[in-house]
């Protein structure tokens, strides 16, 4: 049985039950242990593999990211950096001319990732969906619904380096 919340509080408004019928049935239903959600439709993310920033100075903020927290360089990518977290990379690229600094997108990574199989599904499902290579990576892209610009990469995606990234580690 799933609980309706117009029904039950248009129950608890007409009087029909009791403020503590209301309060145990959403208490209740809180505790509840929750059901699978089903397969997800085009795999699970298990990671967030990285984050993209736009900058006025990709040396300045390397510096400033690196002070503050560490973090090594991963990979120099042309114009831009990829400063390692050990769990994913920050990517430091120059902002357009004129702008101010931003976060560019951000990416989830997925096992066994299959870049055409996923595009098709976002597709089926009305999202217009891009793959973009790097070397010999497939990158897939696309924007939810409030424009936000998200990246979709296999697990192994290590920015460059690696089985899925365009050079050898050096």
């Amino acid at each position: 049985m799933s609980l309706d919340l117009d029904q039950l509080l248009s129950r608890y408004e007409s009087g029909h039950i009791s403020r503590r019928e209301l309060l145990g049935t959403l208490t209740a239903f809180i505790g509840a242990p929750r059901t699978a959600q089903g397969q997800p439709e085009i795999g699970a993310a298990k990671q967030l593999n990285h984050v993209t920033i736009f900058a006025q100075s990709v040396s300045r903020s390397t510096e400033f990211y690196q002070d503050l927290f560490g973090m090594p360089v991963l990979t120099r990518q042309d114009p831009g950096i990829n400063l390692d977290t050990e769990s994913g990379f920050l990517g430091i690229y120059p902002a357009p001319t004129d702008s101010a600094g931003s976060i560019h997108h951000f990416c989830l990574g997925l096992e066994s990732f299959n870049a055409e199989a996923v595009r098709q599904a976002l597709i089926d499902r009305g999202v217009d969906a891009n793959i973009r290579l790097r070397g010999e990576t497939k990158e897939l892209y696309f924007t939810d619904p409030d424009g936000i610009r998200v990246q979709l990469q296999d697990v192994r995606y290590r920015g460059g380096v690696g089985p899925l990234g365009d050079r050898d580690p050096k």
